[in-house]
């Protein structure tokens, strides 16, 4: 005998309903993740196409195909047409490949065969504390991408798409013009600095991270900003560059516990001149009982990156204080990001 999965048919106001269709998400995002892999959205981009093209052209069964595109199609990421043809829609556009707002390469990424069983390994990470990533995988997150590029690949280009919308916003929220030098702490190779001196011709900067990570601070090239910055290879918990009146700490403390986090905040105290500030820039967690990415993310922090984890406002409040920092303002974004500012005590 075959068990019967209960199907929401409920209004979505009817708690039952609401709590099927959670329960099934997990369906949805295996779908999202095949569709994502075979490349349909791109396959789709220049008009409809029968499901005999589309499994000739992924090397699919003709078949199983159509139940996967039937059953995203009723979730209308696509648009199965009277003729049998399916086209893609608005939604589904956000699995392209090359659209202005794609979320391809972080539905290869969550569905990914590596990524897929540590989600299922959440009760024993909530039970002991411990990440699953490493314990599954033998290595950590950053280390196991390097060695798998068909993880790590689609990963990367994720980032460096969300780090450029991060960027925008984070120049529109925020007035750089009354420093002189700003620091990126952490900064990888440079985007979110690249961004801030393009924005402001005046400043000077400094891009500080790992040795390896700033080999080649590609960003900074292209943005011609490479003459007014300079290029620093370190270990932000043992020390910063002195020198700069800014110190931007963006989507950094979110990878490590309070005690790291506090030495990080306070290297930077030590290190940035009178009157200097740090701004650091991540999510936030919402209120009690509110939704909000940050809720998603911690638990996705707690799976991957022992110690990692998004933070309250308070507990930024109690990081700030025992770096010797005072938190001065807390100013939202467009994006996901909060920018907290600090000044030393």
């Amino acid at each position: 005998m075959t068990a019967t999965m209960p199907i929401d048919t409920g209004p979505p106001s009817n708690p039952s309903s609401r709590m099927l269709q959670m329960l099934n998400g997990f369906l949805t995002v295996q779908a999202l993740y095949v569709a994502a892999a075979l490349g349909i959205a791109d396959g789709l981009a220049d008009g409809s196409r029968s499901i005999d093209d589309l499994a000739n052209a992924t090397g699919a069964d003709r078949v199983s195909l159509y139940r996967l595109l039937r059953m995203l199609s009723g979730s209308g990421v696509f648009r199965e047409e009277a003729d049998g043809r399916f086209a893609l829609t608005p939604l589904g556009g956000c699995l392209r490949s090359d659209g202005p707002d794609s979320v391809r390469d972080w539905a290869l990424y969550v569905g990914a065969p590596a990524m897929w069983p540590v989600w299922g390994a959440l009760g024993e990470s909530v039970m002991t504390g411990g990440a699953a990533f490493p314990r599954m995988h033998g290595l950590a997150l950053w280390d196991y991408m390097v060695e798998h590029p068909e993880l790590g690949t689609p990963f990367n280009r994720w980032m460096s798409r969300q780090s450029e919308q991060h960027n925008a916003a984070l120049i529109a929220s925020y007035d750089f013009s009354p420093f002189r030098t700003v620091a990126d702490i952490g900064g990888g190779q440079g985007s979110t600095l690249a961004a801030v001196l393009r924005a402001h011709a005046s400043l000077r900067g400094i891009l500080f991270d790992l040795p390896d990570v700033v080999k080649r601070p590609a960003p900074l090239e292209v943005a011609g900003a490479l003459e007014r910055c300079a290029v620093i290879g370190g270990d932000m918990l043992q020390g910063v560059p002195a020198g700069a009146d800014a110190y931007v700490v963006k989507r950094v403390l979110m990878d490590w516990g309070d005690e790291q986090a506090v030495r990080i905040l306070r290297n930077c105290a030590g290190a940035m001149g009178e009157g200097g500030k740090i701004l650091v820039v991540e999510m936030v967690l919402p209120p009690r009982n509110q939704p909000g990415p940050g809720n998603t993310f911690d638990l996705l922090m707690l799976l991957v990156h022992t110690g990692a984890r998004i933070r309250t406002e308070a507990a930024f409040l109690d990081l700030f204080s025992a770096a010797g920092l005072r938190l001065t303002r807390i100013i939202p974004t467009t994006s996901p990001n909060t920018i907290l500012e600090g000044v030393r005590l």
